[in-house]
């Protein structure tokens, strides 16, 4: 029985190891081609105490019409019609520097999932400068498109337009700060949200270089058990978003948890094992013979 239960305990551990080791490398893993460097993470010097506010859980306005790549008018809810769950920007597409970086952070990290937008989540880019039109939206589509490299990309990435009073609206819903400078530029942080499929902002990836594990993560999340496999929502309830690194962690409490779980299994299992084999013991073990003792009559 000793050594059953050692053998056991040992392949408790063992197995827990094999998982935690495959969650870290899964929640590690960088985007395909591309490494983030302090070039493209540094934060310029306008955006000095302006970061997103941590809003999950509020909805966006979707009566807020905004314009589309041919100039149409399209209102939120019309865009989240089919229920998949999207990732959202704000930015503006002429921006000199951090738009660009966000962008093509962006593009690095989906290019890194083996789901594609168009299909199982698709990405809404809305400009917060109310003087950019429709015609450079197009332009920015159909450019993104083709670094994205995947078909259904310009499907389902949209770059869309509004009013000042409007994509304010929308940005004060998911905690986006951003204002316009003297130069006419506009301070902003770099940020990724993954809304739900009824518009609720589920998470909220801060920086230019989301990887993709975390745009994986915050998808699983916002795809409300209905995006990604069994496998996908088990590793996604093992980790948590960190808001001090930016992005998902292996949650030490989830690993304790299948530890000690792995560990009574392992337990239960090798005491019944015993235990059978105990009793199917007894049960072939002759029974001795009566022998009948001298000087005591026998049973008549």
């Amino acid at each position: 029985m000793a050594n059953g239960l050692h053998h056991s305990l040992w392949a408790s551990f063992a197995v827990l190891a094999a998982w935690v080791i495959s969650c870290a490398a899964l929640a590690q893993k960088p985007a395909a081609g591309f490494q983030p460097t302090a070039e493209t993470t540094a934060a310029p010097a306008e955006l000095d105490g302006m970061t997103v506010t941590d809003r999950r859980g509020e909805r966006l306005p979707f009566n807020a019409t905004l314009r589309d790549e041919k100039g149409q008018p399209v209102t939120l809810e019309a865009l989240f019609a089919d229920g998949r769950p999207r990732l959202l920007q704000l930015g503006y597409m002429r921006c000199p520097m951090l738009c660009t970086l966000a962008l093509n952070g962006l593009v690095r990290g989906m290019q890194g999932l083996d789901w594609s937008v168009g299909e199982q989540f698709d990405v809404l880019f809305i400009s917060i400068n109310p003087e950019e039109n429709f015609e450079l939206a197009a332009a920015k589509r159909a450019g993104y498109a083709v670094e994205y490299g995947r078909a259904g990309g310009e499907k389902g990435w949209r770059f869309l337009t509004g009013d000042e009073a409007t994509v304010r609206s929308i940005a004060d819903s998911v905690g986006f700060p951003y204002k316009k400078m003297a130069d006419g530029e506009f301070a902003h942080p770099a940020a990724v949200f993954a809304m739900t499929g009824q518009g609720r902002l589920s998470q909220y990836l801060p920086g230019v270089a989301p990887s993709s594990s975390d745009l994986r993560f915050a998808l699983t999340g916002a795809g409300d058990g209905k995006l990604g496999s069994t496998f996908d929502q088990f590793v996604f309830w093992c980790h948590q978003f960190d808001p001090s690194k930016g992005g998902y962690v292996l949650w030490a409490f989830r690993v304790m948890q299948i530890g000690g779980l792995v560990t009574v299994i392992s337990l239960g299992t090798t005491l019944f094992i015993v235990y059978r084999r105990e009793i199917r013991a007894r049960k072939l073990s002759p029974v001795p013979a009566c022998v009948p003792v001298k000087g005591v009559p026998s049973a008549v």
